[in-house]
């Protein structure tokens, strides 16, 4: 492809001279060449170098799109993108519509947003290998995409953000493309394609989705219609509530009072007035809900939400069509409608949709317990709230990370069944002990477990804030930061928060916060002292956490973390205090530190209570952190208090034969206690070598009274 003029150049002190470079890309394939050209000495010796490049175009060709809408009519000046192994192509004209594109293969796609009588619909038009040998013209049609289709064992419907996206990989170059929508998206539609065997090719599209929220229907009809609960409104029972509907006007006191609204569901005709002085009115008539029928044109969505001040009764959306016929309906005869739904879905249908290489004329995803994990999910409660913010992020294996997926509401104190697509999808659930301020951002707060595929067929548990929480490194957590030396560095890295199923997570700054941000005034504190041989040596206020200097040669360390967290939503395990005790020299390579950690299992239920019997049994396993060998000789001291550290009492425990590092302990509660009490623990662990831990863990967990001294 290359050859020079001359092989040989003779130079006198001081000249130069030239020397041709030749290109024959006759046979040379399209793309971009680089290398280099040397000049030695009669010895070899390298005396000068310089880089050459080249580039290779293809033939050029006029490539003409037509795109057409869903209705199969051609969009004026619509310019769908083009994409191939160089990047994207640029249109020299758009009416009509064309590139000049070398030969070659390329993507070409566009993406529409349409109306539909329940809310919108997401469209991709894509065909994903387009050969350009000479001009061609391509046409995408929208009228002629396929539905996916998602098929679930139980009722169920998208709550959430919705998203698809496509991978397409040429020549070694790869784009990706996505599109998310909020709730008001109802259906996904693609273009079916042929097998694509030029390159990779991939659609993908993510679901999350629950029990209906909401159902109506009217006695008599075989139809039911989906009407959204305002986002502040008060709930109907799980069991359901059938309801006389009557034509209550606009929701004026004196329509309310004509329509005797008393003990039924009084309908108005909405025009965007004071949500909350409309249910006020209806609740002093005596209604039992509301129902707002929505002007033509306009959609009844609406996101409910278990913050807020709750409005005076039930009130709900419905769409002009689906609530104008209610209205005729009664004014005809008693017309019943009954609901049902529930806001607390037990079930949750985590999906990741794949098609690969082409989709399909009939898009159908079945979710069943045999190809996904079924997932039962503990979500504990800590405190006051009855919601949790959670979201389980997936991402496929040519993306770095997630993306257009955010926040969900969990109810706590209970457990969830999950279905989890398995496969080569990767999923990195997190999820916070109360509700956020927004939805509409991804979750970036909260504990969280590592990143990992499903099986096909898994059952699996999750147990989530599950007590006690402490400070503690997690274990079996693929690339988590060691605490380490190297030299005279210290680097720690022991999250603030750890719950009894090795989640983690830190201190928080604020509502939304991040990992790693703390300021004062939040109720959050993790703060972290490092002594040598008695001598406080590095302080910090945002925890054990990153890099500390030390003096050279070898001491006597001991490592202390306390935390705390002060909020109505967090009643356990309110303040922690942690200390390690290790010897450590000056290292000429990165050493692990011997920071003995200890794991617990505590009986508690999903309201981190244990059961009123006096006395039940504790398990705690003594370990390394991960890369370092077992300990020996480990011992392990356990005391509880019911007063919150006023008194101790120092619980009995036994290390069974067989379980290196394992004991359990039987704590029983005091006969002067009565009733729920929480339960303060504390623990030494100490091994052969001089390793030791100390923790105390205020409130750690509930301990209920008995059923009588409730």
């Amino acid at each position: 492809m290359i050859t020079l003029g001359s092989g040989t150049v003779r130079l006198a002190p001081g000249a130069s001279a030239d020397v041709p470079v030749r290109a024959d890309g006759a046979h040379a394939a399209r793309g971009a060449y680089y290398g280099y050209a040397t000049a030695t000495g009669p010895d070899g010796t390298a005396l000068a170098h310089t880089t050459l490049s080249l580039v290779v175009h293809a033939p050029l060709h006029r490539l003409t799109v037509i795109a057409k809408d869903r209705d199969g009519k051609v969009i004026p000046q619509a310019a769908p993108t083009i994409w191939g192994a160089d990047g994207f192509a640029q249109y020299s004209s758009l009416d009509p519509a064309v590139a000049d594109v070398e030969e070659g293969t390329y993507q070409v796609s566009f993406g529409t947003l349409d109306n539909a009588a329940d809310g919108q619909e997401l469209r991709e038009v894509i065909n994903p290998q387009v050969r350009v040998t000479k001009d061609s013209t391509v046409t995408l049609d929208a009228s002629k995409v396929t539905e996916v289709k998602i098929r679930t064992p139980r009722p169920s419907e998208q709550h959430g953000a919705l998203s698809y996206q496509t991978y397409r990989q040429i020549d070694g170059n790869g784009l990706i493309q996505g599109v998310m929508y909020f709730d008001i998206a109802k259906r996904i539609y693609v273009s079916p394609t042929a097998q694509v065997t030029d390159g990779t090719f991939e659609f993908a599209s993510r679901w999350q989705l629950t029990a209906p929220q909401l159902t109506a229907r009217t006695q008599g009809s075989s139809r039911s219609f989906a009407p959204y609960y305002l986002p502040t409104s008060p709930v109907f029972d799980d069991k359901g509530v059938r309801l006389t509907a009557v034509d209550a006007g606009t929701g004026t006191a004196a329509d309310l009072k004509a329509a005797h609204v008393r003990g039924r569901l009084a309908v108005i005709r909405y025009d965007f007035g004071d949500d909350t002085a409309l249910a006020r009115a209806a609740a002093d008539a005596g209604a039992k809900a509301l129902m707002l029928v929505m002007p033509e044109g306009f959609y009844p969505w609406t996101r409910w939400s278990p913050d807020g001040t709750r409005l005076a009764l039930p009130v709900m959306r419905a769409g002009n069509a689906d609530g104008t016929a209610i209205l005729k309906r009664s004014g005809r005869a008693a017309t019943q409608v009954r609901f049902t739904g529930t806001v607390r879905s037990p079930y949750l249908y985590d999906v990741m949709q794949v098609s690969r290489q082409r989709v399909p004329q009939h898009l159908v995803h079945t979710v069943s317990g045999h190809g996904s994990a079924v997932v039962h999910a503990t979500y504990a409660r800590t405190g006051a709230s009855d919601w949790a913010s959670e979201q389980r992020f997936a991402w496929r294996p040519y993306q770095d990370t997630a993306w257009n997926q955010y926040t969900r509401n969990v109810p706590v104190g209970r457990e969830r069944v999950e279905y989890v697509t398995a496969g080569d999808t990767l999923w990195n659930h997190v999820v916070h002990h109360d509700t956020i301020l927004d939805q509409d951002f991804p979750l970036q707060v909260g504990m969280r477990d590592a990143t990992h595929t499903y099986r096909a067929g898994q059952q699996a548990t999750e147990r989530w804030f599950t007590a006690p929480v402490r400070p503690s490194v997690p274990h079996g957590v693929a690339g988590w930061p060691a605490s380490t030396r190297y030299g005279n560095t210290l680097s720690l890295y022991v999250p603030d928060f750890t719950d009894a199923a090795g989640h983690w997570s830190f201190a928080e700054s604020d509502s939304l916060g991040g990992i790693g941000t703390r300021a004062s005034g939040t109720g959050d504190t993790a703060v972290a002292d490092l002594y040598r041989d008695g001598q406080r040596v590095a302080h910090s206020d945002t925890g054990a956490w990153g890099a500390f200097e030390v003096p050279a040669g070898r001491g006597g360390y001991r490592l202390d973390l306390t935390t705390g967290r002060d909020s109505d939503d967090w009643r356990f395990g309110t303040r922690t205090e942690t200390s390690w005790s290790f010897g450590s020299d000056t290292t000429t390579s990165p050493t692990l530190l011997p920071l003995l950690q200890v794991d617990y299992s505590v009986p508690v239920d999903a309201e981190n209570a244990v059961g009123p019997q006096r006395t039940y049994t504790l398990g705690f396993d003594v370990r390394m952190p991960d890369g370092l060998p077992a300990p020996h000789g480990t011992r392990l001291k356990v005391e509880t208090s019911y007063d919150d550290g006023k008194t101790w009492v120092t619980a009995q425990t036994s290390a069974p034969r067989g379980k290196a590092g394992h004991f359990t302990a039987a704590v029983e509660r005091p006969s002067r206690v009565r009733g729920n009490s929480c339960v303060t623990l504390r623990i030494t662990a100490a091994d052969d070598a001089g390793h030791s831990v100390r923790q105390t863990i205020d409130r750690a967990f509930l301990h209920r009274g008995s059923a009588a001294r409730q």
